[in-house]
């Protein structure tokens, strides 16, 4: 898992007057609205005697720890300490937990955990089309037990759809092949886009031109989000954008947002998301029952053939960001473990304030 990206920690409708306790990266967070309604995320671990900040209530700005009500702002420091009644001198800069920058957009809260200050820290995925009027998005969540680069990795596998989907063909195509491709390589990531012969089964299929090849790909921005594209036809695409959430190692909330650009009424929204749905459980069936669960490191940990280049160049990313000193050190947390010591996720806050609490979690070098 990975510091010093964006990652979805609650869809916006979830979050409401009350503080919200999410879990990401292996440890959690409280989420919360101020008396505005702008979102915030901190820690949430109380400074004081380690209470749970997400189930706790909000005052004005404040978010208040349910334990002893101290209360804390949308930077994480401590700002009224109940026990030392009206007249108090304001909380030492020490009683302050890690807060982390939040994006709020496409319907979905976003936080950025890491410690990178603004101008460094790599850009949320966009989706242009989610306030374009010819097109209508929809926003759908999935708890899938497995590791989110299993996901990652499975999405940018063009093979596959032709043996896991309903819509191919079981190898029963004997002219079934995966064309050479050419990879476009971006900042964050890279993709790719293929044609396809036949086109896919079920409803679409009856309103597309049949005179043209759909085609279909997908591209990787950061570690753990992809976009996958569907052009049925010149007029008709269907886009997923999916935002992996790493909950636990061998756990992942996935927030897809479906764009298409046909059958814009919200009355097939069902429909939509039905079939959405269908995919990613059919997916799931096979990504949670990869041995062994976590996938191993490197660009020969397992046997790839040149259909599986965007696999290897998302591998070879993640070394680099890696060398970068941005991947958590799970093994060596897990080795330290002594069910007494806290271990956050490092804020942009804490190179300003170094002076906390708790340690930062290990990264690896």
């Amino acid at each position: 898992m990975f510091i010093n990206f964006w990652y979805a920690a609650a869809l916006s409708r979830e979050l409401g007057t009350k503080p919200l306790k999410v879990r990401m990266l292996g440890r959690n967070f409280a989420l919360f609205r101020d008396a505005k309604g702008v979102a915030h995320c901190l820690a949430n671990v109380c400074p004081h005697r380690f209470g749970s900040l997400g189930q706790g209530w909000v005052r004005g700005d404040h978010i208040a720890c349910p334990y002893h009500g101290w209360e804390f702002d949308g930077d994480g420091q401590c700002r009224r300490i109940p026990s030392l009644g009206p007249e108090q001198a304001p909380p030492p800069g020490r009683a302050r937990v890690d807060a982390y920058p939040v994006q709020e957009r496409y319907g979905i809260v976003f936080a950025f955990l890491g410690d990178l200050p603004e101008g460094e820290r790599p850009p949320l995925m966009p989706i242009p089309e989610w306030d374009d009027p010819q097109w209508r998005c929809t926003n759908t969540v999935f708890d899938i037990r497995a590791n989110y680069r299993r996901l990652v990795e499975n999405a940018l596998d063009f093979a596959h759809a032709e043996f896991v989907h309903f819509f191919g063909r079981k190898g029963a195509d004997p002219e079934f092949r995966i064309d050479d491709y050419k990879l476009v390589e971006h900042e964050w990531g890279a993709g790719a886009e293929l044609s396809f012969g036949q086109p896919p089964k079920g409803l679409f299929r009856h309103f597309r031109d049949a005179t043209s090849r759909p085609r279909a790909g997908s591209d990787y921005h950061g570690p753990a989000s992809f976009i996958t594209r569907i052009r049925l036809d010149a007029r008709m695409s269907s886009y997923q954008y999916v935002y992996e959430t790493p909950v636990e190692a061998t756990l992942t909330r996935t927030f897809l947002v479906n764009a298409r650009n046909f059958f814009k009424s919200s009355i097939f929204d069902g429909i939509s998301d039905r079939r959405n749905a269908k995919v990613v459980l059919e997916d799931l069936a096979v990504v949670e029952a990869l041995e062994p669960p976590l996938p191993s490191d490197g660009v020969g940990a397992d046997f790839s053939v040149k259909s599986d280049a965007i696999q290897v160049h998302y591998r070879k990313r993640l070394q680099e960001w890696q060398a970068r000193g941005w991947r958590l050190d799970i093994e060596r947390e897990r080795r330290e473990a002594d069910g007494r010591t806290v271990r956050m996720i490092p804020s942009p806050g804490r190179r300003e304030a170094p002076n906390r609490m708790f340690e930062v979690t290990p990264l690896c070098s």
